[in-house]
Protein backbone atom coordinates (compact mmCIF):
# COMPACT_ATOMS: atom_id res chain seq x y z
CA UNK A 1 0.00 0.00 0.00
CA UNK A 2 1.17 3.55 -0.72
CA UNK A 3 2.80 5.20 2.26
CA UNK A 4 2.50 8.68 0.82
CA UNK A 5 0.09 10.17 -1.67
CA UNK A 6 1.79 9.77 -5.01
CA UNK A 7 1.43 12.61 -7.47
CA UNK A 8 0.81 11.35 -10.98
CA UNK A 9 1.55 14.31 -13.22
CA UNK A 10 0.89 12.31 -16.38
CA UNK A 11 -2.75 12.09 -15.32
CA UNK A 12 -2.84 15.84 -14.66
CA UNK A 13 -1.93 16.46 -18.29
CA UNK A 14 -4.87 14.34 -19.50
CA UNK A 15 -7.25 16.72 -17.71
CA UNK A 16 -6.26 19.45 -20.15
CA UNK A 17 -6.97 17.20 -23.14
CA UNK A 18 -10.42 16.39 -21.77
CA UNK A 19 -11.13 20.06 -20.95
CA UNK A 20 -10.05 21.13 -24.44
CA UNK A 21 -12.50 18.60 -25.89
CA UNK A 22 -15.30 20.31 -23.91
CA UNK A 23 -14.18 23.74 -25.14
CA UNK A 24 -14.22 22.55 -28.76
CA UNK A 25 -17.61 20.90 -28.24
CA UNK A 26 -19.12 24.22 -27.19
CA UNK A 27 -17.36 26.37 -29.77
CA UNK A 28 -16.20 24.40 -32.81
CA UNK A 29 -18.23 21.25 -33.36
CA UNK A 30 -20.14 22.85 -36.25
CA UNK A 31 -16.99 23.75 -38.17
CA UNK A 32 -16.41 21.56 -41.22
CA UNK A 33 -13.00 20.32 -40.09
CA UNK A 34 -14.37 19.06 -36.78
CA UNK A 35 -17.34 17.38 -38.41
CA UNK A 36 -14.78 14.93 -39.81
CA UNK A 37 -13.00 14.64 -36.45
CA UNK A 38 -15.88 14.21 -33.98
CA UNK A 39 -13.64 12.59 -31.36
CA UNK A 40 -12.02 16.00 -30.82
CA UNK A 41 -15.35 17.59 -29.89
CA UNK A 42 -16.72 14.77 -27.73
CA UNK A 43 -17.11 17.06 -24.72
CA UNK A 44 -19.97 15.23 -22.96
CA UNK A 45 -18.04 11.96 -23.05
CA UNK A 46 -14.97 13.78 -21.74
CA UNK A 47 -17.00 14.80 -18.69
CA UNK A 48 -17.33 11.09 -17.84
CA UNK A 49 -13.55 10.86 -18.00
CA UNK A 50 -13.35 13.70 -15.48
CA UNK A 51 -15.63 11.77 -13.13
CA UNK A 52 -13.56 8.59 -13.44
CA UNK A 53 -10.34 10.52 -12.84
CA UNK A 54 -11.89 12.41 -9.92
CA UNK A 55 -12.93 9.19 -8.19
CA UNK A 56 -9.51 7.65 -8.83
CA UNK A 57 -7.56 10.59 -7.41
CA UNK A 58 -9.81 10.96 -4.39
CA UNK A 59 -9.40 7.28 -3.56
CA UNK A 60 -5.66 7.73 -3.95
CA UNK A 61 -5.72 10.53 -1.38
CA UNK A 62 -8.30 9.30 1.12
CA UNK A 63 -8.29 5.48 1.02
CA UNK A 64 -6.57 4.66 4.30
CA UNK A 65 -8.10 1.50 5.88
CA UNK A 66 -7.92 1.51 9.64
CA UNK A 67 -7.33 5.26 9.87
CA UNK A 68 -10.01 7.82 10.81
CA UNK A 69 -11.49 10.00 8.11
CA UNK A 70 -10.95 13.68 9.03
CA UNK A 71 -14.13 15.32 7.77
CA UNK A 72 -13.15 18.92 8.53
CA UNK A 73 -9.98 18.78 6.43
CA UNK A 74 -11.83 16.96 3.68
CA UNK A 75 -14.62 19.55 3.36
CA UNK A 76 -12.14 22.42 3.47
CA UNK A 77 -10.00 20.81 0.77
CA UNK A 78 -12.99 20.19 -1.50
CA UNK A 79 -14.46 23.66 -1.02
CA UNK A 80 -11.15 25.43 -1.61
CA UNK A 81 -10.54 23.26 -4.67
CA UNK A 82 -13.62 24.15 -6.68
CA UNK A 83 -15.59 27.04 -5.22
CA UNK A 84 -13.36 30.14 -5.59
CA UNK A 85 -12.99 29.72 -9.35
CA UNK A 86 -16.57 28.53 -9.68
CA UNK A 87 -17.96 31.65 -8.03
CA UNK A 88 -15.64 33.74 -10.22
CA UNK A 89 -17.15 32.06 -13.28
CA UNK A 90 -20.64 32.68 -11.89
CA UNK A 91 -19.90 36.38 -11.47
CA UNK A 92 -18.62 36.60 -15.05
CA UNK A 93 -21.76 34.85 -16.27
CA UNK A 94 -23.90 37.31 -14.30
CA UNK A 95 -21.98 40.12 -16.00
CA UNK A 96 -23.08 38.70 -19.36
CA UNK A 97 -26.69 38.63 -18.15
CA UNK A 98 -26.45 42.00 -16.41
CA UNK A 99 -29.29 43.63 -18.34
CA UNK A 100 -31.81 41.03 -17.16
CA UNK A 101 -30.16 40.05 -13.87
CA UNK A 102 -32.79 41.86 -11.79
CA UNK A 103 -35.56 39.86 -13.49
CA UNK A 104 -34.09 36.38 -12.93
CA UNK A 105 -35.97 34.47 -10.25
CA UNK A 106 -34.16 33.99 -6.93
CA UNK A 107 -34.60 30.20 -6.95
CA UNK A 108 -32.66 29.98 -10.21
CA UNK A 109 -29.88 32.16 -8.80
CA UNK A 110 -29.68 30.16 -5.58
CA UNK A 111 -29.59 26.84 -7.45
CA UNK A 112 -26.47 28.01 -9.27
CA UNK A 113 -24.80 29.63 -6.27
CA UNK A 114 -25.20 26.52 -4.12
CA UNK A 115 -24.51 24.08 -6.97
CA UNK A 116 -27.68 22.02 -6.94
CA UNK A 117 -28.89 23.01 -10.42
CA UNK A 118 -28.29 19.56 -11.96
CA UNK A 119 -30.97 18.05 -9.69
CA UNK A 120 -33.64 20.14 -11.43
CA UNK A 121 -33.85 19.78 -15.23
CA UNK A 122 -35.24 23.30 -15.67
CA UNK A 123 -32.14 24.75 -13.95
CA UNK A 124 -29.44 22.44 -15.33
CA UNK A 125 -28.48 24.70 -18.24
CA UNK A 126 -29.12 28.08 -16.62
CA UNK A 127 -26.31 30.63 -16.26
CA UNK A 128 -22.99 28.91 -17.10
CA UNK A 129 -24.02 25.90 -19.19
CA UNK A 130 -20.86 23.97 -18.25
CA UNK A 131 -21.51 24.30 -14.52
CA UNK A 132 -24.03 21.44 -14.32
CA UNK A 133 -21.12 19.02 -14.05
CA UNK A 134 -19.83 20.88 -10.97
CA UNK A 135 -23.25 20.33 -9.44
CA UNK A 136 -22.82 16.60 -10.10
CA UNK A 137 -19.27 16.68 -8.72
CA UNK A 138 -20.54 18.40 -5.57
CA UNK A 139 -22.93 15.48 -5.07
CA UNK A 140 -19.98 13.10 -5.39
CA UNK A 141 -18.02 15.12 -2.83
CA UNK A 142 -20.89 14.90 -0.36
CA UNK A 143 -21.26 11.16 -0.89
CA UNK A 144 -17.58 10.26 -0.97
CA UNK A 145 -16.69 10.24 2.77
CA UNK A 146 -19.42 7.72 3.55
CA UNK A 147 -18.60 5.74 0.41
CA UNK A 148 -14.88 5.46 1.16
CA UNK A 149 -15.51 4.53 4.80
CA UNK A 150 -17.79 1.72 3.62
CA UNK A 151 -15.45 0.54 0.85
CA UNK A 152 -12.42 0.60 3.17
CA UNK A 153 -14.04 -2.26 5.09
CA UNK A 154 -14.51 -4.40 1.98
CA UNK A 155 -12.07 -6.68 0.18
CA UNK A 156 -10.70 -5.11 -2.99
CA UNK A 157 -12.33 -7.75 -5.22
CA UNK A 158 -15.72 -6.96 -3.71
CA UNK A 159 -15.15 -3.25 -4.29
CA UNK A 160 -14.44 -3.90 -7.94
CA UNK A 161 -17.52 -6.12 -8.34
CA UNK A 162 -19.74 -3.56 -6.60
CA UNK A 163 -18.58 -0.84 -8.98
CA UNK A 164 -18.99 -3.00 -12.08
CA UNK A 165 -22.46 -4.21 -11.11
CA UNK A 166 -23.56 -0.66 -10.30
CA UNK A 167 -22.15 0.52 -13.65
CA UNK A 168 -24.04 -2.20 -15.54
CA UNK A 169 -27.34 -1.65 -13.74
CA UNK A 170 -27.02 2.11 -14.15
CA UNK A 171 -26.52 1.77 -17.91
CA UNK A 172 -29.54 -0.52 -18.30
CA UNK A 173 -31.79 1.78 -16.27
CA UNK A 174 -30.65 4.85 -18.18
CA UNK A 175 -31.13 3.13 -21.54
CA UNK A 176 -34.58 1.87 -20.53
CA UNK A 177 -35.69 5.36 -19.50
CA UNK A 178 -34.14 6.93 -22.59
CA UNK A 179 -35.74 4.54 -25.07
CA UNK A 180 -38.97 3.40 -23.45
CA UNK A 181 -40.28 5.70 -20.75
CA UNK A 182 -39.09 9.29 -20.98
CA UNK A 183 -37.24 9.94 -24.24
CA UNK A 184 -38.45 13.54 -24.17
CA UNK A 185 -36.77 14.26 -20.80
CA UNK A 186 -33.39 15.08 -22.32
CA UNK A 187 -32.20 17.40 -19.56
CA UNK A 188 -33.10 14.92 -16.84
CA UNK A 189 -31.38 12.01 -18.59
CA UNK A 190 -28.29 14.00 -19.52
CA UNK A 191 -27.59 15.96 -16.34
CA UNK A 192 -29.18 14.19 -13.37
CA UNK A 193 -26.35 13.36 -10.91
CA UNK A 194 -27.39 9.76 -10.21
CA UNK A 195 -26.84 8.80 -13.85
CA UNK A 196 -23.18 9.85 -13.62
CA UNK A 197 -22.40 8.13 -10.33
CA UNK A 198 -21.34 4.93 -12.12
CA UNK A 199 -18.30 6.66 -13.66
CA UNK A 200 -17.22 8.16 -10.35
CA UNK A 201 -17.67 4.86 -8.49
CA UNK A 202 -15.57 3.01 -11.08
CA UNK A 203 -12.86 5.63 -10.59
CA UNK A 204 -12.97 5.13 -6.81
CA UNK A 205 -12.72 1.35 -7.23
CA UNK A 206 -9.80 1.77 -9.61
CA UNK A 207 -8.07 4.10 -7.17
CA UNK A 208 -8.47 1.59 -4.35
CA UNK A 209 -7.07 -1.19 -6.53
CA UNK A 210 -4.11 1.02 -7.45
CA UNK A 211 -3.34 1.95 -3.83
CA UNK A 212 -3.25 -1.74 -2.90
CA UNK A 213 -1.29 -2.94 -5.96
CA UNK A 214 0.86 0.02 -7.01
CA UNK A 215 4.07 -1.46 -5.63
CA UNK A 216 3.77 -4.56 -7.80
CA UNK A 217 5.86 -4.72 -10.94
CA UNK A 218 3.89 -5.00 -14.15
CA UNK A 219 4.75 -5.89 -17.70
CA UNK A 220 5.13 -2.54 -19.44
CA UNK A 221 4.50 -4.03 -22.88
CA UNK A 222 1.13 -5.43 -21.81
CA UNK A 223 0.37 -2.16 -20.05
CA UNK A 224 1.01 -0.26 -23.30
CA UNK A 225 -1.28 -2.61 -25.20
CA UNK A 226 -4.07 -1.98 -22.69
CA UNK A 227 -3.57 1.78 -22.90
CA UNK A 228 -3.41 2.12 -26.67
CA UNK A 229 -6.09 -0.50 -27.24
CA UNK A 230 -8.54 1.31 -24.95
CA UNK A 231 -7.68 4.71 -26.41
CA UNK A 232 -8.14 3.54 -30.01
CA UNK A 233 -11.42 1.82 -29.12
CA UNK A 234 -12.78 4.99 -27.46
CA UNK A 235 -11.75 7.21 -30.37
CA UNK A 236 -13.33 4.81 -32.88
CA UNK A 237 -16.59 4.62 -30.94
CA UNK A 238 -16.76 8.40 -30.62
CA UNK A 239 -15.98 8.86 -34.31
CA UNK A 240 -18.42 6.26 -35.59
CA UNK A 241 -21.28 6.66 -33.12
CA UNK A 242 -23.58 7.94 -35.85
CA UNK A 243 -22.96 4.86 -38.00
CA UNK A 244 -23.20 2.19 -35.33
CA UNK A 245 -26.05 -0.36 -35.39
CA UNK A 246 -29.11 0.05 -33.19
CA UNK A 247 -27.83 -1.86 -30.15
CA UNK A 248 -25.02 0.53 -29.17
CA UNK A 249 -27.19 3.53 -30.02
CA UNK A 250 -29.74 2.46 -27.42
CA UNK A 251 -27.10 3.39 -24.82
CA UNK A 252 -25.71 6.90 -24.36
CA UNK A 253 -21.94 7.29 -24.57
CA UNK A 254 -22.14 10.38 -22.38
CA UNK A 255 -23.45 8.90 -19.11
CA UNK A 256 -20.56 6.62 -18.24
CA UNK A 257 -20.85 3.90 -20.88
CA UNK A 258 -17.16 4.33 -21.72
CA UNK A 259 -16.11 4.63 -18.06
CA UNK A 260 -14.47 1.15 -17.85
CA UNK A 261 -12.22 2.03 -20.78
CA UNK A 262 -11.47 5.45 -19.30
CA UNK A 263 -10.46 3.66 -16.11
CA UNK A 264 -8.12 1.34 -18.02
CA UNK A 265 -6.45 4.42 -19.52
CA UNK A 266 -6.10 6.03 -16.08
CA UNK A 267 -4.66 2.87 -14.50
CA UNK A 268 -2.34 2.20 -17.44
CA UNK A 269 -0.95 5.73 -17.29
CA UNK A 270 -0.62 5.60 -13.50
CA UNK A 271 1.47 2.41 -13.77
CA UNK A 272 3.36 3.42 -16.90
CA UNK A 273 7.14 3.69 -16.67
CA UNK A 274 7.92 4.40 -20.33
CA UNK A 275 8.48 7.40 -22.57
CA UNK A 276 4.72 8.00 -22.61
CA UNK A 277 4.32 9.04 -18.98
CA UNK A 278 7.69 10.79 -19.05
CA UNK A 279 6.54 12.97 -21.94
CA UNK A 280 3.18 13.73 -20.31
CA UNK A 281 5.00 14.92 -17.18
CA UNK A 282 6.64 17.82 -19.03
CA UNK A 283 6.24 20.94 -16.83
CA UNK A 284 4.40 22.91 -19.52
CA UNK A 285 1.92 20.09 -20.06
CA UNK A 286 1.41 19.70 -16.32
CA UNK A 287 0.73 23.45 -16.05
CA UNK A 288 -1.93 23.12 -18.75
CA UNK A 289 -3.43 20.22 -16.80
CA UNK A 290 -3.44 22.17 -13.56
CA UNK A 291 -5.21 25.07 -15.25
CA UNK A 292 -7.74 22.75 -16.90
CA UNK A 293 -10.38 23.27 -14.22
CA UNK A 294 -10.29 27.02 -14.82
CA UNK A 295 -10.47 26.38 -18.57
CA UNK A 296 -13.42 24.05 -18.14
CA UNK A 297 -15.53 26.32 -15.95
CA UNK A 298 -14.53 29.68 -17.48
CA UNK A 299 -14.51 29.01 -21.20
CA UNK A 300 -18.26 29.61 -21.61
CA UNK A 301 -18.43 33.03 -19.89
CA UNK A 302 -15.18 34.01 -21.64
CA UNK A 303 -16.75 33.25 -25.02
CA UNK A 304 -20.02 34.96 -24.19
CA UNK A 305 -18.29 38.12 -22.97
CA UNK A 306 -16.00 38.13 -26.01
CA UNK A 307 -19.03 37.86 -28.29
CA UNK A 308 -20.73 40.67 -26.36
CA UNK A 309 -17.62 42.84 -26.81
CA UNK A 310 -17.64 42.18 -30.56
CA UNK A 311 -21.32 43.04 -30.65
CA UNK A 312 -20.87 46.32 -28.77
CA UNK A 313 -17.91 47.37 -30.94
CA UNK A 314 -19.70 46.45 -34.15
CA UNK A 315 -17.06 43.89 -35.06
CA UNK A 316 -17.81 40.64 -36.82
CA UNK A 317 -15.73 37.50 -37.04
CA UNK A 318 -16.33 34.30 -38.95
CA UNK A 319 -16.85 31.37 -36.63
CA UNK A 320 -13.57 29.77 -37.68
CA UNK A 321 -11.61 32.95 -36.99
CA UNK A 322 -13.47 33.32 -33.72
CA UNK A 323 -12.33 29.85 -32.60
CA UNK A 324 -8.73 30.52 -33.65
CA UNK A 325 -8.66 33.63 -31.45
CA UNK A 326 -10.91 32.50 -28.60
CA UNK A 327 -9.45 29.05 -27.80
CA UNK A 328 -5.76 30.07 -27.38
CA UNK A 329 -6.81 33.25 -25.56
CA UNK A 330 -8.96 31.23 -23.16
CA UNK A 331 -6.08 28.85 -22.45
CA UNK A 332 -3.73 31.75 -21.67
CA UNK A 333 -6.31 33.51 -19.49
CA UNK A 334 -7.02 30.33 -17.56
CA UNK A 335 -3.33 29.76 -16.87
CA UNK A 336 -3.29 33.26 -15.38
CA UNK A 337 -6.45 32.52 -13.38
CA UNK A 338 -4.87 29.34 -12.05
CA UNK A 339 -1.63 31.05 -11.02
CA UNK A 340 -3.09 34.26 -9.59
CA UNK A 341 -6.60 33.36 -8.40
CA UNK A 342 -7.24 29.62 -8.10
CA UNK A 343 -4.01 28.45 -6.45
CA UNK A 344 -3.57 31.46 -4.10
CA UNK A 345 -7.22 31.28 -3.01
CA UNK A 346 -7.00 27.53 -2.42
CA UNK A 347 -3.78 27.76 -0.42
CA UNK A 348 -4.99 30.74 1.61
CA UNK A 349 -8.31 29.12 2.54
CA UNK A 350 -6.55 25.93 3.64
CA UNK A 351 -4.09 27.93 5.72
CA UNK A 352 -6.79 30.12 7.30
CA UNK A 353 -9.98 28.04 7.52
CA UNK A 354 -11.58 30.47 9.97
CA UNK A 355 -11.72 32.99 7.12
CA UNK A 356 -14.55 30.93 5.63
CA UNK A 357 -16.65 31.57 8.70
CA UNK A 358 -15.99 35.31 8.49
CA UNK A 359 -16.84 35.37 4.80
CA UNK A 360 -20.11 33.49 5.22
CA UNK A 361 -21.12 35.79 8.09
CA UNK A 362 -20.24 38.89 6.05
CA UNK A 363 -22.18 37.76 2.99
CA UNK A 364 -25.18 36.99 5.18
CA UNK A 365 -24.92 40.40 6.86
CA UNK A 366 -24.72 42.21 3.51
CA UNK A 367 -27.80 40.36 2.34
CA UNK A 368 -29.71 41.19 5.53
CA UNK A 369 -28.65 44.85 5.54
CA UNK A 370 -29.73 45.40 1.93
CA UNK A 371 -33.11 43.85 2.69
CA UNK A 372 -33.41 45.84 5.90
CA UNK A 373 -32.52 49.12 4.16
CA UNK A 374 -35.28 48.69 1.60
CA UNK A 375 -37.71 47.67 4.34
CA UNK A 376 -36.89 50.76 6.42
CA UNK A 377 -37.18 53.23 3.54
CA UNK A 378 -39.90 51.62 1.41
CA UNK A 379 -41.90 49.41 3.75
CA UNK A 380 -45.03 47.92 2.18
CA UNK A 381 -44.34 49.60 -1.17
CA UNK A 382 -41.56 47.15 -2.04
CA UNK A 383 -43.45 45.85 -5.10
CA UNK A 384 -42.53 49.06 -6.89
CA UNK A 385 -38.84 48.51 -6.13
CA UNK A 386 -38.53 44.74 -6.55
CA UNK A 387 -36.15 44.79 -9.51
CA UNK A 388 -34.08 47.54 -7.89
CA UNK A 389 -33.82 45.49 -4.72
CA UNK A 390 -32.92 42.31 -6.63
CA UNK A 391 -30.15 43.99 -8.57
CA UNK A 392 -28.87 45.86 -5.51
CA UNK A 393 -28.70 42.57 -3.59
CA UNK A 394 -26.95 40.61 -6.32
CA UNK A 395 -24.45 43.27 -7.29
CA UNK A 396 -23.98 44.69 -3.81
CA UNK A 397 -22.94 41.38 -2.26
CA UNK A 398 -20.30 40.94 -4.96
CA UNK A 399 -18.96 44.49 -4.79
CA UNK A 400 -18.68 44.73 -1.00
CA UNK A 401 -17.15 41.26 -0.75
CA UNK A 402 -14.64 41.84 -3.55
CA UNK A 403 -13.50 45.15 -2.08
CA UNK A 404 -13.05 43.55 1.35
CA UNK A 405 -10.67 41.11 -0.35
CA UNK A 406 -8.95 43.87 -2.32
CA UNK A 407 -8.32 45.93 0.81
CA UNK A 408 -7.06 42.86 2.73
CA UNK A 409 -9.78 42.99 5.34
CA UNK A 410 -9.66 39.21 5.82
CA UNK A 411 -5.97 39.29 6.66
CA UNK A 412 -5.78 42.29 9.01
CA UNK A 413 -9.42 42.75 10.13
CA UNK A 414 -8.77 46.45 10.74
CA UNK A 415 -11.52 49.06 10.77
CA UNK A 416 -9.51 51.11 8.25
CA UNK A 417 -9.55 48.26 5.71
CA UNK A 418 -13.25 47.76 6.32
CA UNK A 419 -13.93 51.50 5.93
CA UNK A 420 -12.10 51.65 2.60
CA UNK A 421 -13.83 48.48 1.38
CA UNK A 422 -17.31 49.70 2.30
CA UNK A 423 -16.64 53.17 0.86
CA UNK A 424 -15.40 51.71 -2.44
CA UNK A 425 -18.22 49.17 -2.52
CA UNK A 426 -20.88 51.77 -1.70
CA UNK A 427 -19.67 54.24 -4.33
CA UNK A 428 -19.40 51.51 -6.97
CA UNK A 429 -22.85 50.18 -6.12
CA UNK A 430 -24.37 53.66 -6.29
CA UNK A 431 -22.80 54.33 -9.68
CA UNK A 432 -23.92 50.96 -10.99
CA UNK A 433 -27.54 51.32 -9.83
CA UNK A 434 -27.64 54.82 -11.34
CA UNK A 435 -26.43 53.39 -14.66
CA UNK A 436 -28.99 50.56 -14.39
CA UNK A 437 -31.73 53.12 -13.73
CA UNK A 438 -30.94 55.34 -16.73
CA UNK A 439 -30.63 52.17 -18.85
CA UNK A 440 -34.11 51.04 -17.84
CA UNK A 441 -32.99 47.85 -16.05
CA UNK A 442 -34.54 48.89 -12.71
CA UNK A 443 -37.47 51.02 -11.61
CA UNK A 444 -35.69 53.67 -9.55
CA UNK A 445 -32.48 55.16 -8.20
CA UNK A 446 -32.97 55.13 -4.39
CA UNK A 447 -30.13 57.39 -3.16
CA UNK A 448 -31.06 57.30 0.52
CA UNK A 449 -31.37 53.50 0.50
CA UNK A 450 -27.93 53.08 -1.07
CA UNK A 451 -26.38 55.34 1.58
CA UNK A 452 -28.19 53.46 4.34
CA UNK A 453 -26.95 50.14 2.97
CA UNK A 454 -23.31 51.23 3.24
CA UNK A 455 -23.78 52.48 6.80
CA UNK A 456 -25.59 49.34 7.99
CA UNK A 457 -23.13 47.00 6.27
CA UNK A 458 -20.16 48.73 7.91
CA UNK A 459 -21.71 48.77 11.38
CA UNK A 460 -22.95 45.17 11.25
CA UNK A 461 -19.65 43.70 10.00
CA UNK A 462 -17.58 45.82 12.42
CA UNK A 463 -19.69 44.74 15.41
CA UNK A 464 -19.75 41.09 14.33
CA UNK A 465 -16.00 40.57 14.63
CA UNK A 466 -15.64 40.50 18.44
CA UNK A 467 -18.70 38.25 18.74
CA UNK A 468 -17.42 35.74 16.17
CA UNK A 469 -13.97 35.67 17.72
CA UNK A 470 -15.49 35.12 21.18
CA UNK A 471 -17.68 32.26 19.91
CA UNK A 472 -14.70 30.70 18.14
CA UNK A 473 -12.53 30.97 21.27
CA UNK A 474 -15.26 29.36 23.37
CA UNK A 475 -15.66 26.58 20.81
CA UNK A 476 -11.91 25.86 20.84
CA UNK A 477 -11.77 25.82 24.64
CA UNK A 478 -14.75 23.47 24.84
CA UNK A 479 -13.18 21.18 22.23
CA UNK A 480 -9.98 20.99 24.28
CA UNK A 481 -11.93 20.33 27.46
CA UNK A 482 -13.91 17.47 25.94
Amino acid sequence: MLQETKKLDQLTTTRFIAALSVVLFHSARNLDIFKFLPMLTAGPAAVSYFYVLSGFVMALVYYRPGKPFIFSKYWLARFSRIYPVYIFSFILTCLYYIEILSKIKPDKVLANIFLYQAWFPRYAQTFNIAAWSLSVETFFYMLFPFLIIFLARQPVKRVIWISLVFWGVSQVIHSTLMIGFMPEEKYLLAYFPIFHLNAFLLGVAGGIWYVVNSEQKINQFNNQILFWGSLVFILLILSLRGFLPSFPQSFSLDEGLLAPFFLIIVLALAMDATYLSHGLRHPWLVLLGESSYALYILHVPFRWLFERYLELTGSALANGVMVIIYVPASIILCILVYKYIERPARDWLRAYPLALLFMMVDISLIFIMVKLSFLIRVGNEIDGYIRTQNLTLRVGIVLFFVFMIVFHFYTNHSWRSLSLAILAGGVSLTMFIYFAWISGWVESFPRSILLLISILVFVSIYLSRPLIQYINARFISLSKFT
